[in-house]
């Protein structure tokens, strides 16, 4: 049965006025604003080890976005752990004393504890002005947080992996075409009582493997300048290490700048 044309044409009138309603803006409704604010700070979890023997420390490395005259400027804040809620304020700059030293970032590393596998409220605030929330989620070593929606932040690694036992990293400063040959040579040497990490890709707190297996130093421990890099798995006794470092580093001609951290300590 064919309808009336004049039914066809309420039923098209009906659709276009309901359509038009729904998109119709009420002039007396408040506008929607949406307020950024531009990040003070970068932020990475971080697992910190103790230079004396090695024992890891959660928490986060904190840096901030201006430079200031000299190096030494670090970072006041409150951290508060209470049953499952983590608290963190970050609350200005505190000025290095005496200044001395080139331009550089404020930088500090903000302990949290070594916490037990589970799920954490997470808040990251910036005096009483900006508060970010999230979830912290621990589980056999892996960090991941979750924080939706970062205001005065830049968080930069919010997913970290727990380092295992006999890791070795560090590198050898290279300031001329004189010391080269030398850390070749110390690189080759420490090869020799040193495996492949094999790794799997992820962030490790003092370096990233990617996942073609380079490895980039985090800005905690990358050197100022020219340097061989080495990350590798101790396959003989430290003393082998720690013999193969004094070799290197009391030479005559030319003597090397080596920095050492292991998971047992910085040698």
């Amino acid at each position: 049965m064919t309808r009336p044309s004049h039914w066809r044409s309420f039923a098209f009138f009906c659709v276009v006025a309901v359509a038009f309603a729904a998109c119709r803006v009420n002039p007396d409704d408040d506008p929607v604003i949406i307020v950024t604010t531009p990040p003070e700070f970068t932020v990475d979890l971080f697992e910190q080890r103790d230079a004396t023997d090695g024992s890891p420390l959660f928490g986060l490395w904190v840096e901030s976005m201006a430079t200031f005259d000299c190096s030494g400027y670090g970072i006041d804040a409150t951290v508060s752990v209470q049953n499952n809620r983590i608290a963190v304020t970050l609350l200005g700059i505190v000025p290095a004393t005496p200044c001395a030293g080139i331009p550089a970032h404020a930088r500090q590393f903000l302990p949290i504890g070594n916490l037990q596998d589970g799920s954490y409220e997470f808040s990251l605030s910036l005096r009483d002005a900006i508060v970010n929330n999230g979830t912290l989620t621990i589980a056999k070593g892996h960090y991941m947080l979750s924080l939706p929606d970062q205001q005065g932040i830049d968080f930069q690694n919010l997913v970290l992996e727990h380092m295992p036992d006999g890791i070795v990293w560090g590198y050898a400063e290279v300031p001329n075409e004189t010391t080269k040959p030398v850390a070749d040579n110390f690189i080759f040497d420490l090869k020799k009582i040193t495996e492949d990490p094999a790794l799997p890709p992820g962030f490790y707190s003092y370096f990233t493997v990617s996942g073609t297996g380079n490895v980039i130093f985090h800005k905690r421990i990358a050197p100022a300048g020219v340097a061989e890099q080495f990350v590798r798995r101790l396959a003989t006794p430290p003393d082998a290490l720690k013999s193969l470092l004094q070799n290197y580093r009391s030479a005559t001609q030319p003597s090397l700048q080596i920095r050492c951290l292991t998971t047992a300590g910085e040698l």
